[in-house]
């Protein structure tokens, strides 16, 4: 009842009082961005302040009047994005912050400002500008299931992905692009290249660039290799130079980086296994039991605009040592617990004969 009968009243107000309008003013606002509208007014008391988007229709953004914020009938679009500088408003200033812009905001808006002394429209037209720039700063490609993906993130404007491989396959390979862009009007991409991982090294090439900056990442796949437990065992890289090297494994986990001007570091879990880091970049390593130390070894080397990937799968030959022992001890159990039961019955039946002949 309150808010309806000061409806009425301002409506009252409204139609007794002179309407001061103002032109458009255009505005530019960043998409995923801050942005301000302006709008002043004649300041005097009892100051209501009113929002709308008049696109087609009318549409609530943000409500002021008995010296508080009145949401309750704004559009889900603007919920939680907008606001007053209420500490302002009695000096004048009806400006309206709106936060995260999109696209669906562009338009024409107006403020309206009323006072017990005279009413004001300031129309704004809002549009939409891309975000600035925002390079190729990195790419990942990595092996999985058969599957080389490459993937980067964070883009402005649009990036295009391209392969190349070598050597050149026999078999068309299959391959996919896709390109999702995110609340800010950043653009991720990923590309995936169906290939068949076997014993001949090849070498696939991912670029992802736009009429801005570009960066490639390589993959080299080696052959397969062979350790047998508790023995050391030499993981080729060639680093031509470079200071930037990592070395993980099974994709997700750090072994070691070494960087220009600083020490090399190794993780926690692996120094007992680590024994040396050549420097071409090379990893002599000490395995164990195949359950720690089979799997997947990359060496990603660093440059300006490249990543440089080696490939190698690790496996762990079984313990031909023990297998032999325990196939051994199985055949001399064999021989000998049988001989030993013959010999226990044959003596209980000559003990049975011995007690009859007496």
């Amino acid at each position: 009842m309150k808010v309806l009968n000061r409806v009425l009243v301002h409506t009252a107000v409204f139609l007794m009082l002179e309407v001061l309008v103002q032109g458009d003013t255009p505005v530019g606002c960043v998409f995923g961005g801050n942005c301000v509208l302006p709008c002043r007014f004649q300041p005097n008391s009892d100051t209501i302040l009113h929002w709308n988007k008049i696109n087609g229709k009318n549409i609530q953004v943000h409500s002021y009047y008995d010296e508080l914020d009145q949401l309750g009938h704004q559009d889900p679009l603007y919920k939680g994005r907008t606001s007053l500088f209420h500490d302002q408003i009695s000096g004048g200033n009806a400006s309206l912050g709106l936060a995260r812009v999109n696209l669906q905001d562009q338009g024409r808006y107006l403020c309206y400002a009323s006072t017990s002394q005279n009413n004001q429209e300031t129309f704004v037209i809002l549009t939409v500008r891309a975000p600035d720039p925002a390079p190729v700063a990195r790419v990942d490609i990595v092996l999985v299931n058969n599957t080389v993906t490459c993937k980067s993130g964070g883009i402005y404007p649009i990036p295009q992905l391209t392969w190349s491989v070598s050597p050149r396959p026999a078999t068309v390979l299959q391959k996919t692009t896709e390109v999702h862009e995110d609340d800010q009007g950043l653009y991720d991409i990923s590309g995936f290249l169906r290939t068949v991982y076997s014993d001949t090294e090849s070498t696939y090439s991912c670029s992802v660039q736009n009429e801005h900056s570009g960066r490639k990442a390589t993959l080299r796949l080696r052959s397969p290799m062979q350790s047998a437990p508790k023995s050391e065992v030499l993981l080729p890289c060639d680093a031509s130079g470079l200071d930037d090297i990592t070395w993980t494994f099974n994709h997700n986990q750090t072994i070691l980086r070494r960087q220009a001007g600083q020490e090399e570091v190794v993780e926690t879990e692996w120094q007992q296994h680590v024994r040396d880091l050549s420097e071409s970049g090379s990893l002599l390593l000490y395995v164990t039991s195949s359950a720690q130390s089979e799997g997947t070894y990359r060496c990603t080397l660093r440059n300006a605009d490249e990543d440089d990937v080696t490939h190698i799968e690790l496996k762990i030959l079984k313990d031909t040592i023990a297998e032999g022992s325990n196939r051994t001890l199985g055949i001399t159990l064999g021989v000998i617990i049988p001989a030993i039961l013959s010999a226990i019955v044959i003596s209980v039946i000559i003990r049975r004969k011995k007690q009859f002949i007496i």
